[in-house]
């Protein structure tokens, strides 16, 4: 069976296209950087770093970008010659010890098991200063619960409950917020109302429907 890592560096170069360059990605997006900028808003990026940068799509929001494939890095580069971006592993970015106020991380801990998502969180931890934050997405465990959802055993399978984060956070970390995306089944709708509804999905992903949503944007403190 093909690895994650292999997956996306067999994609790297159709990445933003195929996932960004349509109706529903660049609903996605929207909501990411709706939620990103209201937490980084007093941050500036030469203090964040983004883990799993991929194609760098966020680096708007960090100078220094880590990702495992050299693939996305290479587009990366293409898009953000002015950033810092380096190859490593979650789990060992190399990087100074409590030298960032804040780091993100989208699209990356749904396909990691717990054991290496509690890897990524205690390296962030490492790198992240007291007080910090790390911003992260993870499925949302009742929306697939409620679907039905079946784990194919591979891509995307890892979601999450309140009380998993909350779990997985620790001994270090803090759950201070979060927000609920994509509450409206957007790939069944008609492209024409996607751009209408995503003022209306990011209210709703800030009321008590938001555990509803597709996905959690969480926002931990670090102790």
């Amino acid at each position: 069976m093909q690895s994650i890592h292999e997956y996306y560096e067999s994609i790297a170069t159709t990445y933003d296209t195929s996932r960004f360059g349509n109706t529903y990605g660049r609903y996605v997006d929207w909501q990411e950087r709706q939620a990103l900028a209201a937490r980084l808003k007093d941050t500036p990026p030469e203090e964040v770093v983004d883990l799993g940068c991929g194609t760098g799509r966020l680096l708007d929001y960090a100078m220094t970008g880590v990702d495992a494939s050299a693939a996305m890095l290479d587009e990366a580069r293409k898009k953000r010659p002015d950033r810092e971006l380096i190859l490593a592993s979650l789990d060992t970015t190399g990087l100074l010890s409590e030298r960032y106020r804040a780091a993100l991380c989208f699209h990356v801990f749904m396909h990691l098991n717990e054991a290496a998502i509690a890897a990524a969180l205690q390296e962030a931890a490492r790198i992240v200063c007291p007080g910090g934050r790390f911003i992260f997405d993870i499925p949302s465990h009742p929306r697939r619960a409620l679907l039905r959802r079946q784990a194919s055993g591979w891509h995307g399978d890892q979601a999450a409950s309140l009380a998993d984060i909350a779990r997985w956070a620790g001994a270090r970390w803090r759950l201070v917020s979060w927000q609920g995306i994509l509450f409206f089944p957007i790939h069944r709708l008609p492209a024409a109302l996607r751009k209408p509804l995503r003022r209306c999905d990011t209210w709703i992903g800030k009321t008590s429907l938001a555990q509803w949503s597709s996905y959690y944007i969480c926002e931990l403190e670090r102790l």
